[in-house]
């Protein structure tokens, strides 16, 4: 694990299941249920992740051209930290699991480099963007 658990945000969309592997691996987690409105628009749920720092965890693809959604400025816009989930939802607690290692040295990348956090879970990929 990381030197820090790292504080994730589970979307509406996510299944409990995603939640319970990040919490299992030692990080923190929010659910988007236990803090806004379940009907939050996707440029809340961005901004808020923006500014408490938090790791937004989606399915919603809508969230790959977010910048132009954010009632915030552009430089909050790339500071939002994501897993973008684009897997089938059954897999999305097994991907995030295979994945923790290296979500957790992109994070300390991040962290040092102040670059934004993105990694994508596929079936039969990962991909960070950098």
């Amino acid at each position: 694990m990381a030197t820090a658990p790292i504080p994730f945000f589970t979307d509406n969309n996510v299944p409990d299941s995603v939640g319970h592997s990040i919490v299992a691996a030692g990080h923190e987690l929010t659910r988007l249920r236990d803090v806004m409105p379940h009907n939050s628009e996707d440029k809340t749920v961005a901004a808020a992740c923006v500014l408490s720092g938090l790791v937004l965890v989606s399915f919603d693809n809508d969230f790959n051209s977010i910048a132009e959604k954010l009632s915030v400025s552009q430089a909050a816009a790339r500071r939002l930290h994501r897993i973008d989930m684009q897997c089938h939802e059954p897999q999305g607690a097994t991907r995030i699991r295979e994945a923790m290692s290296l979500i957790e040295h992109e994070w300390m990348h991040a962290k040092i480099l102040g670059i934004p956090l993105l990694v994508q879970l596929g079936n039969n990929f990962i991909r960070i963007r950098r």
